[in-house]
């Protein structure tokens, strides 16, 4: 599986059971990334999308549901306790601090960054894509 996380400057991802900050420049920039692939997420996640990724799967854990060569975009679910499945990590950095009481806690230390862009989102200045390869 190939997971993907938005992450604020602490690794925040959520606070108050609510996303911290969304950025219709960097959805597109995922499903461009994507490409033909699947693109697995929860029904939390998937108004963020509208009908603008044709390959959009929904799950309850879209974690589980993913296959090996999709890509997961993870939120509000819990996130695998190990990465063993993981062979590519998207991280999107918003590059701001925002409260936060949901954290990416995961060990990535078997990870090697592969690439790393800047671009202006609609809403942010300045998003950092990250890509993690094992």
């Amino acid at each position: 599986m190939k997971l993907i996380v938005c992450l604020s400057d602490d690794n925040g991802m959520m606070f108050n059971h609510r996303r911290q900050s969304r950025d219709r420049v960097l959805i597109a920039d995922m499903i461009q990334h994507v490409q033909n692939a699947p693109l697995w997420v929860s029904p939390y996640s998937a108004p963020l999308f509208g009908e603008d990724c044709p390959t959009l799967q929904i799950a309850p854990t879209p974690t589980q549901s993913a296959g090996e060569k999709d890509y997961c975009f993870v939120e509000d679910v819990p996130l695998p306790q190990n990465l063993d499945g993981v062979t590519e990590l998207l991280i999107y950095r918003w590059n701001r601090l925002y409260p936060s009481d949901v954290h990416f806690t995961c060990d990535t230390s078997s990870f090697s960054l592969a690439e790393s862009t800047e671009f202006a989102g609609s809403s942010h200045d300045n998003i950092t894509k990250e890509i993690w390869k094992k």
